[in-house]
């Protein structure tokens, strides 16, 4: 797999910053539980995919809105310090970043409150008010943690200047996708859970997984890739069924394997690379994501998924 300048990918999805307090049990109500383990990592599936497509060698712009206070300047220089351009991305005065306050106890088990933020902000009309953005780009990479209408618009206006189109569709919409959008999404990858939500199809293995995957292709999506997870993935390479065999690895911590899987691919994707390339190059660094802790702290470089491959 060669580098090159490749072509500009745009991401939009949500940026949040995660607040982490680890202790050996959750309080129960009124109860106060004292812990010196505290910890802040910049997260939101889209962060974490804008960070992996750039430190994985793509060329990437972020697009979202984000507060004037200092949790959204600390996710902006986070963005920037992996080589993101975030001129784009919008402030909303009198707003805060997402934030997700996570408690994990003793057994890894976690509780999570969370608030999107000024990520909720960002409309349709913000969308075409900037639609000289996608000018700039060849590839958008979107995630559904905004507002199901502004997907659906960026969609429709990437499509509309030429771009290929990369969806994550988590979350899944309760009513799934219309399959006029589906039409124009180019890639996309629902985990278990997702193409269950969007397929009607409950996902356990192989066989379950090529019924969604056939579904979805009868929807509207060009090509599809269903993952299960430790089990590897399915989709079609020229018009036949393939399995995309999982990476054996020690694994410690799966939180942003799915954001680094789809930013790789979109990465690879940019540097015109052939689909299986992609995929290989995506299940790669999925895996020694998972042997790190964290999300954004998890994800390789360039260099280390080449030398796993």
């Amino acid at each position: 797999m060669t580098q090159t300048s490749g072509k500009r990918i745009l991401c939009m999805g949500s940026i949040n910053i995660d607040l982490v307090m680890f202790m050996q049990q959750f309080p129960s109500p009124g109860e106060t539980i004292m812990t010196d383990n505290f910890q802040t990592f910049p997260g939101g599936k889209g962060g974490n995919q804008a960070v992996t497509a750039a430190r994985l060698g793509g060329t990437v712009s972020y697009f979202t809105k984000l507060g004037d206070d200092g949790f959204s300047q600390e996710l902006i220089s986070k963005q920037k310090e992996a080589s993101v351009d975030t001129h784009s991305i919008l402030i909303e005065e009198g707003s805060t970043a997402g934030v997700a306050m996570i408690w994990v106890d003793e057994s890894g088990q976690n509780s999570i409150s969370f608030t999107p933020g000024a990520n909720r902000l960002l409309s349709p009309a913000d969308v075409q008010a900037n639609a000289h953005i996608f000018d700039q780009a060849d590839i958008l990479l979107i995630t559904m943690e905004i507002q199901t209408e502004t997907v659906y618009e960026a969609i429709r206006l990437a499509k509309s200047k030429g771009l290929l189109v990369v969806l994550d569709p988590a979350p899944a919409p309760a009513g799934g996708i219309p399959d006029e959008i589906a039409a124009l999404v180019d890639y996309t990858k629902p985990n278990e859970t997702e193409a269950e939500i969007l397929t009607g199809i409950k996902v356990t293995d192989k066989a379950s997984a090529k019924l969604a995957l056939d579904a979805l292709k009868a929807k509207g999506f060009q090509a599809p890739i269903v993952s299960l997870g430790s089990q590897g993935a399915v989709t079609y390479v020229d018009q036949e069924f393939f399995w995309i065999d999982p990476i054996t690895v020690e694994s410690i911590d799966t939180t942003a394997a799915g954001d680094v899987f789809i930013g790789a691919f979109t990465a690879a994707l940019s540097m015109g690379e052939s689909f299986t390339a992609c995929l290989k190059y995506a299940k790669t660094a999925a895996a020694i994501s998972t042997t790190r802790k964290g999300a954004q702290s998890s994800i390789p470089n360039r260099e280390e998924v080449l030398s796993v491959m």
